[in-house]
């Protein structure tokens, strides 16, 4: 299957009947990318792979700012128009990011940056519509969390990353792909930005929570472990850094 049709069913799907189990997950997360963001009273933000737009609409309510949104699912771009996000179907990889230059006072890249074959340029089209002094936050799954340094151990295959779009194989414990195309750790990303035209300002690391399909006594033990081991950010689950443009 073509991975931008990959894509647009896998998040369609996401931000369809799984948003619940979604925002569940990744609770923790969205609660630290709101911290990140400033206040912007008449301001403008982005939010690259907006999914239904509930995150950019918190993000609008949190900074002031007006929110605007892109997305590869149609169907999630119209949820997120519901929600009062300027927002519009695009294929980042083919299309870029089709808005002014220097427009924007921030922007959100809310696991996305995995899914772009162009990873330089998706940052460069990031850096290119940010106003002077704007920053980006990014968080993306980490490939060198401390559950995938065992699984890498044991010779399994780790998770966030797999040998095939249509199917997970190598790890007993992991039933499905995910769609990834690239995979980072804390310093490749944050190299990354450092190298084309960014200046780190903060990163972060967070859990992510039960979703509810395991017991009780299997979820606490989970949340607990993964939350106090993500406080260091290079062996947690998900990584987020917020830079500025130089």
């Amino acid at each position: 299957m073509d991975t931008n049709k990959y894509n647009e069913i896998f998040y369609s799907d996401i931000f369809g009947k799984k948003s619940t189990k979604y925002y569940k997950i990744q609770k923790k997360k969205i609660e630290i990318i709101m911290k990140m963001f400033e206040t912007h009273r008449n301001g403008r933000i982005l939010d690259v792979g907006c999914g239904d737009g509930l995150i950019s609409s918190m993000l609008a309510k949190r900074t002031g700012a007006k929110a605007y949104g892109l997305d590869i699912s149609k169907n999630s771009i119209e949820k997120a128009k519901t929600r009062g996000v300027e927002a519009a179907a695009v294929n980042i990889d083919r299309d870029g990011i089709p808005l002014p230059e220097n427009y924007f006072d921030g922007v959100l890249c809310g696991d996305i940056i995995e899914h772009i074959y162009d990873t330089e340029g998706l940052i460069e089209n990031v850096r290119k519509v940010l106003k002077p002094n704007g920053y980006v936050v990014i968080s993306t799954p980490n490939i060198a969390s401390w559950y995938n340094r065992f699984f890498l151990m044991m010779g399994l295959m780790p998770t966030w990353i797999e040998s095939s779009s249509k199917t997970f194989t190598g790890n007993p414990f992991i039933k499905e792909g995910v769609g990834h195309i690239h995979a980072f750790t804390k310093r490749s990303l944050t190299e990354l930005l450092k190298l084309n035209g960014f200046r780190i300002v903060e990163t972060k690391g967070s859990p992510v929570m039960g979703d509810g399909t395991r017991s009780k006594t299997k979820e606490m033990i989970w949340n607990t472990v993964d939350s106090a081991i993500s406080r260091v950010t290079s062996w947690s689950s998900t990584i987020i850094v917020k830079a500025r443009k130089k």
